[in-house]
């Protein structure tokens, strides 16, 4: 009779146990990442009773099987914050405290302290792979510190333009400069003399003008050095880019000048001419050529087309370039232009607009980019002001043409209708401090600097158990690792079974409301039974015990 006593206490201990854990699950209802326990009950089983057909035991009462954590998906919540972590399946988040002991949540509410770290509301510090200066994730899992403050400037390097050049454009003008005293010597009777007038890049002063304007100036000023007594016919072919000079006194010979990039040609010995080289032809073909001296220069200003990128010196100073597109020539085999990196005053150490790159792009008929010639660089580099490296090489690039293996269509082309740039890239960039960061479902930390630049910084790990429910639970939403939850597995999220990550959001407590409740009541019936048990085996025994009287 007595047993019975004891078997409802056991009834009543397990569930107030019931209660306490049910109450605990309602406590933690909008607590980040809380897991709901459960109690499991076991039935006691001792007594035999002797004599009894079948089974002849009976049942001493209840006890406490287990009160287990239920590691179920929880709800997402989005937040504002970048640094509020989910994980979308299994895993834990790894942390460790100011001893170096390790602990395991599923809460990701983090933030950053005062060293840069990562760190949960209680200053544990969050564990991951940490990645170098130079944005490289290492392999060895540490404390994820943020301590980078800035990314270091990057000199361009490269410019790419892609773009299409018109196929309509005229031969621009040039500039043509009075004053200079080279003589060209030819002899009456020789063959037509023919030289190739090729650009060096260099800016001359002087107005611009046309084709047709240079050769009325080239003739007018050969006439008023010469005397009126001879007179000049100087023509320009558009199609050709040549400039033809003919003494008409006594000379039927004619000078032809072409206005190309093609190496120095020989015309009754060897006839240089540059940008910069003075043409004279005098009234004796017999002779020395005496006054008369001009010169031909590129025109800056008068470029078919043109565009500007932002470039950066080794300190991150940004620059302007301007990139200028000049139609030199057309043949039947298709058309030659010129392109001109034009740096200004203000960005250049001599205080000048300077030609610091040049090079030519030849098309075929088909407005594919054939070839382009090697980079010049007049100055020996680009040379910017403001105390940076100078002779900084860029690579200006328009495209893989036909002579490289190319299609010739995937930069610059010379098509019919108007000159446009379609996209324009360099990899330079200025200093950078950190703005804010982002987190893919890889863990992956991105940076944000202030520059535009993104960079990787670290990568969060998750840490997966044999038997998560076995875990030890030290509060504040940290378990540990106990016998019989098995070692953790810490790798990158998305793989191995782990979940994914998502940040701006928190993964929300997984106690169900209204199923707490009926557990209540069912634990509340069932200690209202074992009180039962008790009430009615006193009044057994009260009966016993009156039987004496």
């Amino acid at each position: 009779m007595l047993t019975s006593l004891f078997t409802g206490v056991t009834g009543l201990n397990a569930n107030m146990t019931a209660l306490s854990v049910i109450g605990n699950n309602i406590a933690n209802m909008n607590t980040v990442g809380y897991k709901a326990g459960r109690a499991s009950f076991a039935d006691i089983l001792s007594q035999s009773i002797v004599g009894v057909s079948g089974s002849n035991q009976v049942g001493l009462g209840v006890s406490l099987s287990s009160i287990t954590s239920l590691f179920t998906q929880g709800a997402l919540e989005t937040t504002t914050s970048g640094l509020d972590l989910a994980i979308d399946g299994n895993g834990f988040y790894v942390l460790t405290d100011s001893t170096g002991a390790l602990y395991y949540s599923r809460a990701g509410q983090f933030n950053l302290d005062k060293d840069g770290n990562i760190v949960n509301p209680e200053g544990y510090i969050l564990r991951g792979y940490q990645a170098d200066s130079a944005g490289n994730i290492t392999s060895t899992i540490d404390d994820l510190t943020l301590s980078s403050s800035s990314v270091q400037p990057n000199p361009t390097s490269t410019v790419d333009i892609v773009g299409n050049l018109s196929s309509d454009a005229e031969i621009k003008g040039f500039v043509f400069t009075t004053g200079s005293n080279d003589a060209i010597r030819f002899t009456s009777g020789a063959t037509t003399a023919t030289a190739s007038l090729t650009t060096n890049g260099g800016l001359i002063s002087g107005n611009a003008y046309s084709g047709d304007g240079v050769a009325s100036a080239i003739k007018a000023a050969l006439e008023a050095q010469n005397g009126s007594l001879d007179t000049y016919t100087v023509t320009y072919d558009s199609l050709t880019g040549k400039f033809a000079i003919a003494n008409d006194t006594g000379n039927s010979n004619a000078l032809s000048i072409a206005w190309s990039s093609s190496a120095l040609t020989t015309a009754e010995g060897m006839l240089g001419f540059t940008a910069d080289d003075a043409i004279v032809v005098g009234s004796n073909a017999a002779s020395d050529a005496a006054g008369g001296a001009f010169s031909v220069g590129n025109a800056d200003d008068t470029s078919n087309f043109s565009t500007s990128i932002t470039a950066y010196d080794s300190l991150g100073n940004s620059h302007q370039v301007t990139v200028y597109f000049r139609k030199d020539s057309t043949s039947s085999s298709g058309n030659t232009w010129e392109w001109y990196g034009v740096v200004g005053a203000n960005d250049s150490t001599s205080g000048s607009t300077e030609v610091q790159a040049n090079g030519a792009l030849i098309f075929d008929t088909d407005g594919f980019l054939s070839s382009e010639s090697s980079i010049t660089y007049p100055t020996g580099g680009l040379d910017f002001s403001g105390g940076a490296s100078q002779n900084q090489t860029i690579a200006f690039g328009f495209g893989t043409s036909i002579a490289e293996g190319g299609a010739g269509t995937n930069g610059m082309t010379q098509y019919g209708g108007s000159s446009t740039v379609n996209d324009q890239q360099q990899d330079g960039y200025g200093a950078g401090s950190f703005q804010s960061m982002s987190v893919d479902s890889n863990g992956v930390i991105t940076g944000i600097f202030s520059n535009g630049k993104t960079m990787s910084m670290g990568q969060v790990v998750l840490a997966k158990f044999a038997n998560p429910s076995a875990l030890t639970s030290k509060g504040r939403n940290l378990f540990a690792e106990s016998s019989d939850s098995g070692q953790p597995l810490a790798g990158v999220p998305n793989s191995a079974g782990r979940g994914g990550i998502h940040s701006n959001a928190l993964e929300l407590s997984t106690v169900d409301i209204a199923e707490e409740f009926v557990k209540m009541i069912s634990a509340q019936r069932g200690f209202q039974a074992n009180s039962k048990i008790i009430t009615t085996t006193d009044e057994i025994l009260n009966e016993l015990v009156n039987l004496k009287r």
